[in-house]
């Protein structure tokens, strides 16, 4: 008995042995057999694509040799990824979970590998799915609120956006369960909260119906507000002031919404390092709840040098600025800003020769001072009262020197308005523009080659008869000078789900400017130097995920413009007030304002004189126009957390009005482009191709085909954030 016993311990031992030194072979743990899963299939799925799919599952597809090779020694691209067996069942669950959460009760999944034969083994996965019908919300049921007033009742029911014709998904759920209860803390029920909802499905009719109860408490009133001030501006800054520009009231009902709006005032003064706004303990026999506010407060004066790259009339620029800022100025959160800043191509070049008369380099240089405060006649109006003064030079085109003072009002919406954006401004500028001899001589030739002469070829071909005439019609530079009070309101609204990256959603602004309605009703008005007019600017853009992925997004923009005068000439109308198109940020095959030549077409007549030729370019020659329209689809996707490309359709033009748009003089281009995202906002290279040409007829592959025609159809863009 004893023999046995010591040859079954000697048995398990070997056995145990055995165990750790030859594992069970499993595709999933075996670290000396890796099998890439080369490829992820997707059959029966008819809702939802592919690619929703595979991000919902924990399998993913080994990258391509390129993206693994790079990752082998960089950061860009992936690692190969392997085939994992065991995971197939926990896939399988995320997939079930994932059409349930989106009212597919009855989906039936199971799925199916194989591996090829040869030396490098790879894994091939497939997913059998039968999705079955959807379930519909026959109805939505919430209670416990029975001793709200009427007026909240009916307020509660119109954030609801189930209906009972809508698909059954447990976001749509937890997003109108969200919204009474962001309702209900935002009026007085901070500890209100609501139970799991109850979800009874029937699978025979392929309805749900859905039962939420809620737990409204006590209606709190706030009793105090307190400030608690550290850091080392603190003795500089007053509690009442904190107090004033959080515009949180004691009685007044207590407002979750209002506590995050009242810190968002706070750090828009600039003058915290840091600001926490919390109630404290809420008093249930009184129903009143305190509410403390902790701030640091920083340095109340700052020098910031700074090296700035910004999207200037659609052309990005390198330069240099200089702000010295100090806070509290005057006391009410006031803000003083004295900024200096140039900045060109070449902004070494730029600063070290700059002259008016030069035409070799271009850029501007800008001084400005403005007075900033959070509160207007004891409202949340963010106002700035900003004076300045601009030199700008375009290089063989135009000099510019433009000053003025402008007061911007920026309005606080409420929470539940459509608008997410209100502003409106005033400005009265003077703007004087010198153009340059070489400027107008190219105008003069363009008018000349294609209306006169039908050569549509832009470039150097400029034959004998033509420079002659321009010999006769070219007598030096011409110069424009105009006063403009400009009045404007820009309305805006935000839907989308990002406001650096958006993949979903839309986004709608309208600008609406007059000029000079003030002057021409005072009868101080000058028709030979001024026009009134008005400007109305459309935009929309709408985002829709791309791949998927989340990442990924195709954007689309269409903007519509126009300008029209009531009084005086549109050759009148300053440049900086036209619309011009081409740049980084419109159409990305032309440089800034390089295709607008169609505004010259229609302001000049039939069979000019010199006189009327004369007269036009002295006074209409500034490029831009009065009708805009434009537009670009985009392509964006990410290929790691910190790099992007991008490939795009851009299209569009101006025109002197809107009866002269055609649809033969719509410039197209398309391009590539890549994008770095850093921690504040994307920099991004697009190269932008001439697909269309309005002022060029020849086809695309003529245009291509010289030793200059890649250049001369090609544009590359440097920018700063998103095209749109």
């Amino acid at each position: 008995m004893k023999l046995f016993k010591k040859h079954r311990l000697i048995l398990l031992l070997i056995l145990l042995l055995a165990e750790l030194s030859f594992p069970q072979i499993n595709l999933a743990q075996n670290k000396e057999i890796k099998i890439e899963l080369s490829s992820i299939n997707f059959v029966g799925n008819k809702y939802f694509t592919t690619t929703e799919l595979e991000n919902v599952i924990y399998s993913k597809e080994s990258p391509g040799w390129l993206s693994q090779f790079l990752n082998s020694f960089t950061n860009f691209g992936s690692p190969p990824t392997y085939f994992d067996s065991l995971a197939i069942d926990d896939d399988i669950q995320f997939l079930e979970n994932f059409y349930k959460e989106n009212g597919f009760f009855k989906t039936k999944i199971r799925a199916k590998y194989s591996i090829t034969k040869g030396k490098k083994k790879e894994a091939t996965l497939t997913f059998y799915i039968e999705e079955g019908p959807p379930s519909l919300i026959r109805y939505y049921k919430y209670s416990g609120l029975d001793s709200l007033s009427e007026d909240f009742k009916n307020n509660i029911k119109n954030l609801i956006t189930i209906d009972s014709t809508d698909q059954y998904s447990s976001k749509l759920l937890e997003d109108n369960n969200y919204r009474i209860l962001s309702f209900l803390k935002d009026h007085g029920y901070m500890l209100a909260e609501y139970a799991k909802p109850i979800v009874e499905i029937d699978t025979m009719k392929n309805i749900v119906d859905i039962s939420v109860e809620f737990k409204l408490g006590k209606q709190y009133k706030i009793s105090e507000v307190t400030v608690e001030k550290t850091g080392v501006g603190k003795n500089l800054v007053s509690d009442e002031l904190i107090k004033e520009v959080t515009n949180i009231k004691p009685n007044h009902y207590y407002s979750y919404h209002e506590i995050k709006l009242a810190q968002v005032r706070l750090y828009r003064t600039n003058l915290f390092s840091s600001a926490v706004i919390l109630a404290g303990k809420p008093d249930s026999l009184l129903n009143f709840v305190p509410i403390k506010i902790s701030t640091d407060v920083g340095l109340l004066n700052e020098i910031s040098p700074e090296i700035i790259g910004i999207n200037d009339d659609n052309t990005f620029k390198l330069g240099l600025s200089l702000s010295f800022i100090k806070k509290n100025f005057l006391g009410d959160a006031r803000k003083l800003t004295i900024s200096t800043s140039a900045a060109a191509r070449n902004i070494t070049r730029f600063l070290t020769n700059f002259s008016l008369n030069s035409e070799q380099i271009y850029g501007y240089a800008d001084l400005r001072l403005s007075l900033e405060q959070p509160f207007l006649f004891g409202k949340p109006i963010n106002t700035r009262l900003e004076t300045f003064g601009t030199v700008e030079k375009k290089q063989n085109e135009w000099n510019a020197n433009i000053y003025g003072i402008n007061l911007n009002l920026d309005f606080e919406l409420p929470k539940y308005a459509y608008l997410t954006s209100l502003s409106t401004y005033a400005e009265l500028q003077n703007s004087k523009y010198i153009f340059q001899e070489s400027y107008i001589r190219n105008i003069f030739a363009d008018y000349l080659r294609r209306e006169k002469y039908n050569l549509y070829p832009q470039g150097s071909l400029v034959d004998s008869l033509i420079t002659n005439e321009l010999d006769s019609l070219v007598t030096g530079s011409k110069s424009s000078n105009s006063n403009n009070l400009i009045l404007g309101i820009r309305l805006g609204s935000n839907n989308t789900d990002d406001l650096l990256f958006p993949t979903r959603g839309y986004s709608i602004s309208l600008l609406l400017e007059d000029g000079n309605l003030l002057p021409y009703l005072l009868t101080s008005f000058d028709e030979n130097k001024q026009a009134a007019y008005y400007k109305i600017v459309l935009t929309s853009t709408m985002y829709l995920p791309f791949l998927e992925q989340g990442q990924d997004a195709l954007g689309m923009k269409l903007k519509i413009g126009n300008i029209q005068t009531y009084k005086g000439f549109p050759v009148n109308i300053p440049l900086n007030q036209r619309f011009s198109v081409g740049g980084s940020n419109s159409i990305r095959g032309w440089k800034a304002r390089d295709n607008t030549l169609a505004l010259h077409e229609a302001q000049l007549p039939e069979n000019p004189t010199k006189e009327e030729l004369d007269n036009y370019f002295s006074r209409g020659i500034a490029p831009g126009g009065f009708f805009l329209f434009e537009g670009s689809f985009e392509a964006r996707t990410h290929l790691t957390k910190t790099i992007g490309t991008a490939l795009f359709l851009d299209y569009g033009n101006v025109w002197y009005n809107v009866k002269d748009f055609r649809f033969d003089n719509i410039a197209v281009a398309a391009g590539f482009g890549f994008r770095y995202y850093s921690e504040f906002v994307p920099v991004r290279i697009d190269v932008g191709f001439k697909l269309y040409n309005p002022y060029d007829r020849r086809s695309l592959l003529e245009r291509f085909n010289d030793s200059r025609g890649l250049l001369n159809n090609m544009e590359i863009q440097i920018g700063i954030g998103e095209a749109f």
